[in-house]
């Protein structure tokens, strides 16, 4: 690699400096708080929406603190401020690359993820429920042995299509203790 002498004098006083850095040792206090002070179950995306507008605010507290600083007079240089400017928007633009368009494509796949799982679980559901009207009018056609009679209707003294008080009483009571008969926990065969 061809270097002029200019370049290589100052990278021999640039490790010149680093060698004879000193460090100093500092105590940082740490302190450990529970996490829920720091995280909103509530909402889970509320920690990270904070987060990002605290950059942006960050971001642009220094954008107005350095134009504050080369303000004089209540007027700033032309060129200050367009450098400032750009400065500041080149620092919104790379919060977007790095911050928010990762996490807008996170969240746009699992939109997507949700819509494919809703769309599964709602055939599911029609098949299910079509399986259950199958079920339910094959049941109803047989004589389902979990239709019981009810307390009220072999209580009931006038039942439907009878013309006496006394031939619905019996039809009711019979239709019961044949309907209880045949749905008897013996009878029943579990579907696994």
């Amino acid at each position: 690699m061809d270097m002029s002498e200019s370049m290589q004098e100052a990278m021999h006083r640039s490790n010149l400096d680093m060698s004879g850095a000193e460090y100093v040792r500092k105590e940082i206090p740490l302190h450990v708080l529970p996490s829920l002070s720091f995280i909103n179950l509530d909402s889970p995306l509320s920690s990270y929406t904070d987060l990002q507008h605290v950059l942006f605010e960050e971001e642009r507290t220094a954008y107005n603190q350095a134009i504050l600083q080369n303000t004089r007079d209540g007027k700033v240089h032309p060129l200050t401020f367009i450098h400032h400017t750009s400065t500041y928007q080149a620092s919104l633009c790379k919060l977007i690359e790095y911050c928010l368009s990762p996490a807008i494509n996170a969240l746009q796949d699992r939109l997507r993820e949700n819509e494919i799982r809703l769309a599964v679980l709602s055939e599911e559901a029609k098949s299910l429920e079509a399986e259950a009207s199958t079920s339910r009018g094959s049941e109803a056609s047989l004589g389902s042995p979990r239709q019981v009679a009810s307390p009220r209707q072999v209580a009931s003294p006038i039942h439907r299509g009878s013309s006496s008080p006394r031939q619905g009483n019996s039809q009711s009571s019979s239709e019961s203790l044949g309907s209880k008969s045949v749905a008897s926990p013996g009878s029943r065969s579990r579907k696994g």
